[in-house]
């Protein structure tokens, strides 16, 4: 590890990891700008994205789990979660809700809400769909807790695999439906940090294999976007190419490394408001007329600029943010 990062203010202790999370949480950006007038060729690298980058956020998260877990009751682990997940997404409901009720009758809002939305966050990710996912990690954890050696977690590995396989319950009730779907991946970074946790330290040759079989494998997936198999195997490695890519990164480009080590505290806050300051930056782009145009040149301006918004300006949030302690309690810092 570069040895600038012991200058940091706090250890970095999984420098990977936080490589890894800020490459996803910029997919997640970018995945989230979805305008009508896309270009075709940006929604095919907006379904490549989509192919893996929930997975290998679940991943990570699952990784992290174990490698940090402690010998805890389960009201204190819970407590924990509740404070770290749970409040945060009750708060950040409240917060996008109450914009989209304010601001829904003047500008176009996408999936526009009601004052019963109060109510159905509570078991729905009403304020935004990308919320499932806090609802879904908070369900993982809660079931993984019980697993404690590495048998029960292997079988409980075995049995998500299996899971994930049956006929989807599409049930968007606390995320149950993504749930069945996504609770594999999280037990592949279970799993990973058990029996392997240095499976992703690969030299330059075994990672850029890795690479070119998950670029080979999604451009076929491109082409047969009906293929459910070569979806499922994309997810494994995309999580494969992800983390042999951010070890390498690591190694090998120390001013990157330290940039995401800096800026990966902020993920969370960028994944509760990128959307909002998605759309104020849409809601801008409306009102000027240096962005009317349908030519290419001008979308990917558009693009760029509110990709830029949904990163940079929640990590402005987190700055202010984790100055107030009542702040830092409320969403989770």
């Amino acid at each position: 590890m570069d040895s600038s990062l012991n200058k940091l203010p706090y250890k970095p202790r999984f420098a990977t990891l936080d490589i890894a999370r800020m490459v996803c949480i910029i997919l997640v950006v970018i995945g989230h700008y979805d305008p009508v007038d896309a270009p075709a060729h940006y929604n095919n690298m907006r379904m490549i994205i989509y192919s893996f980058h929930m997975p290998v956020f679940l991943f990570i998260s699952g990784y992290l789990y174990l490698i940090t877990r402690k010998d805890e009751s389960f009201k204190s682990f819970i407590t924990k979660k509740v404070k770290r997940l749970a409040i945060p997404y009750l708060v950040t409901s409240v917060i996008i809700i109450t914009i989209k009720l304010l601001t829904q009758d003047t500008a176009r809002v996408d999936h526009p809400v009601t004052a019963l939305s109060y109510l159905k966050m509570f078991y729905l990710p009403e304020a935004g769909y990308f919320l499932w996912f806090i609802i879904a990690l908070f369900i993982m954890f809660m079931v993984v807790f019980f697993f404690k050696s590495r048998t029960s977690r292997l079988v409980l590995f075995g049995a998500s695999l299996v899971i994930s396989f049956l006929p989807s319950c599409d049930i968007d009730i606390l995320s149950l439906g993504q749930c069945q779907v996504m609770f594999v991946y999280f037990m592949t970074g279970v799993v990973v940090a058990d029996y392997a946790p240095n499976l992703f330290k690969m030299s330059i040759i075994p990672s850029a294999i890795i690479l070119l079989l998950f670029i080979a494998g999604e451009a076929y997936y491109v082409q047969h976007p009906d293929s459910e198999l070569m979806y499922r195997l994309l997810a494994f490695m995309g999580i494969a190419a992800i983390m042999t890519l951010c070890y390498n990164c690591e190694k090998y480009v120390p001013v990157l490394t330290r940039s995401c080590v800096v800026l990966a505290p902020s993920v969370y806050i960028i994944y509760l408001f990128h959307t909002t300051a998605l759309g104020f930056a849409k809601a801008a782009f409306g009102k000027l007329a240096f962005f009317a145009g349908n030519a290419d040149s001008i979308f990917y301006l558009q693009a760029l600029c509110a990709i830029a918004c949904g990163v940079i300006v929640p990590i402005i949030l987190y700055s202010i943010i984790k100055k107030f302690k009542i702040l830092r309690l409320l969403f989770g810092v």
